[in-house]
């Protein structure tokens, strides 16, 4: 019997998704759920164990975990331009064979993508079109900083024209009231999300450094408006957006 399959993808390069997606696994493993990372595309990095997204997945979800990634290629470039350079032909046909199986296997597979939605794999296929062809429902994950709405909304578009569903929207690497007074901005892009993007389901990840001892357990997490089929097993405490505003400074 098949798992249920989601494709994490970012606004940007550095949006937090590889901290959201080891996030994710480690509470939903936690939560008695078996778990698959998978990297599909793995840019700058020559062994995925040690120095790559797969080695911060094992990081947070034990050594033994199912975590896989399927191509390494040594230059940090977008995936068609890093493999044209290094002389590899990728096939997003393959990658998505592998999922499959991979998906297959367990509850729960979060395949990561590599930068945003439209990044190339191919000068024929891009990270959408893998998303698409696994019809995994999307995982967002936009930055909380200034410049955020314009990069969240366009890749919503994108979606929505691909017609690939939302599921969450991850917003990583907010401070909340609770750390100290958030950004002014932060807590406002909070508040416009809300307004202007109720139906979508939003998760909430504080700050925490991957280094730390107690990564990702030190993260803290909280939900604002609906409960993301995702995350219904973990007991997330709900995020007062108004509360956040309030008490947000310059």
């Amino acid at each position: 019997m098949s798992g249920d399959v989601y494709f994490v993808t970012g606004t940007d390069t550095d949006a937090g998704k590889t901290v959201a997606t080891a996030w994710l696994g480690w509470a939903l493993q936690n939560a008695g759920r078996r778990v698959a990372l998978v990297k599909p595309f793995q840019t700058g990095a020559l062994d995925p164990a040690t120095e790559g997204d797969e080695a911060l997945y094992r990081q947070a979800l034990g050594a033994e975990a199912s975590v896989r990634t399927l191509q390494t290629l040594p230059e940090p470039l977008a995936p068609s331009i890093a493999a044209e350079r290094a002389g590899v032909t990728l096939s997003a046909e393959d990658a998505v064979r592998e999922c499959r199986a991979i998906g297959d296997a367990h509850d729960l597979t979060l395949v990561e993508g590599a930068g945003g939605l439209l990044v190339s794999i191919t000068a024929e296929a891009d990270m959408a079109g893998v998303a698409a062809a696994l019809a995994a429902p999307l995982v967002v994950v936009v930055r909380p900083a200034l410049g955020t709405l314009n990069h969240t909304l366009l890749t919503l578009e994108a979606a929505e024209r691909r017609g690939l569903e939302v599921a969450l929207i991850v917003v990583s690497g907010y401070r909340s009231s609770a750390e100290g007074p958030p950004s002014v901005v932060e807590a406002e892009n909070l508040r416009y999300f809300r307004e202007r993007l109720p139906q979508i389901p939003l998760l909430v990840l504080g700050l925490q450094d991957p280094t730390a001892p107690d990564f990702p357990r030190g993260i803290a997490a909280h939900r604002i408006g609906p409960l993301a089929p995702l995350v219904a097993a973990l007991d997330l405490p709900t995020m007062d957006v108004a509360t956040e505003v309030a008490q947000a400074r310059w």
